[in-house]
């Protein structure tokens, strides 16, 4: 009997050691190899932080589904970097500063730390995005451009086939000066009705952002300027200047330009725009159909059981 229980002990001390000496072996393989790129279990924690920093506080269902969502996402991006490697596309210090600084130009500093914020993303994250995008663009405009063409032809077969997204309704140019009190727009409209050049004025005196550019509003259509505005420009005659119209803003003066009417724009006018459209849907499409024969093409290999036991040793 002690003999039995001897030999039952020596077994489980056996099995236990093995245990031990294949996890430390199991832990060294990467959670992801995608042909010739590789992830580790702790490169992928790095990608969890950046991308779910308070992944911690949901369910374990939760987040499981989410962790499988970026790997599916980590997949493609290593994908689209080993071809980008490959074609040598890279994004320059530069490139990356522009489009920084664009995406920035259109916020104030709070607005883009609260869209920031909205995105759930760390901001190192958020860079990684774009930085990516900005190399996605460029390794499908290397890749797929040569290969997709857009003729006249089928921009105009577009053209006949879809007219009622060219009719074009009335349509107005005008510009605008903003104060921030009514005396000082009734001073600057007595300079008007004296014979004052409007765009002038505007760029001597108007506080609103286009008074560089003379308070050029551009042509606009009812419902791309606010109720009030409408109501005022639509009715205004040509060359006539508004009385000031009163906004949270301030007290804006209006002088209509121009006006045309409502019809259908002809062909000559939207042949390039439809092209453009065309071209932006056959591109899309080349570019998921590349992605999935890249994702043919390579061998995956995820490790799903590491990320089980991680989540386990996390309890």
């Amino acid at each position: 009997m002690l003999t039995r229980i001897l030999q039952v002990f020596l077994l489980v001390c056996l099995v236990a050691c093995q245990q031990q000496e294949q996890q430390p072996e199991q832990a060294k393989l990467p959670l992801l190899e995608i042909g010739q790129r590789q992830l580790s279990l702790q490169q992928f924690e790095r990608e969890i932080q950046l991308n779910y920093p308070d992944l911690s506080g949901l369910p374990d269902e939760q987040q499981l589904q989410l962790k499988s969502q970026l790997i599916k996402q980590l997949i493609d991006r290593e994908l689209i970097l080993g071809e980008a490697a490959r074609l040598n596309v890279q994004i320059s210090p530069d490139e990356l500063d522009a489009a920084l600084a664009e995406i920035r130009g259109s916020y104030s500093a709070d607005e883009f730390d609260q869209v920031l914020l909205q995105t759930g993303k760390t901001y190192e994250a958020w860079v990684a995005a774009l930085k990516l995008r900005l190399l996605t663009a460029k390794v499908s405009t290397a890749v797929l451009s040569p290969k997709i063409k857009v003729t006249d032809k089928e921009a105009e077969q577009y053209y006949l086939n879809n007219k009622e997204e060219f009719r074009r309704p009335v349509e107005i140019r005008a510009r605008q000066m903003l104060f921030p009190s009514e005396e000082e727009a009734l001073n600057v409209l007595k300079l008007l009705k004296d014979g004052g050049d409007f765009a002038t004025l505007a760029q001597e005196h108007s506080h609103s952002p286009d008074s560089e550019k003379g308070g050029a509003l551009g042509y606009f259509s009812k419902g791309q300027l606010p109720p009030e505005f409408d109501e005022i420009l639509f009715k205004l005659p040509v060359r006539r200047l508004s009385d000031p119209v009163e906004s949270p803003y301030g007290f804006h003066l209006f002088i209509v330009e121009n006006r045309r009417r409502a019809g259908l724009r002809q062909f000559a006018a939207v042949k390039d725009e439809i092209k453009e459209k065309l071209y932006q849907e056959k591109e899309e499409n080349a570019f998921h159909l590349w992605i999935e024969d890249l994702h043919k093409k390579t061998e995956t290999i995820v490790r799903w059981e590491l990320l089980q036991s991680q989540q386990t040793l996390n309890h």
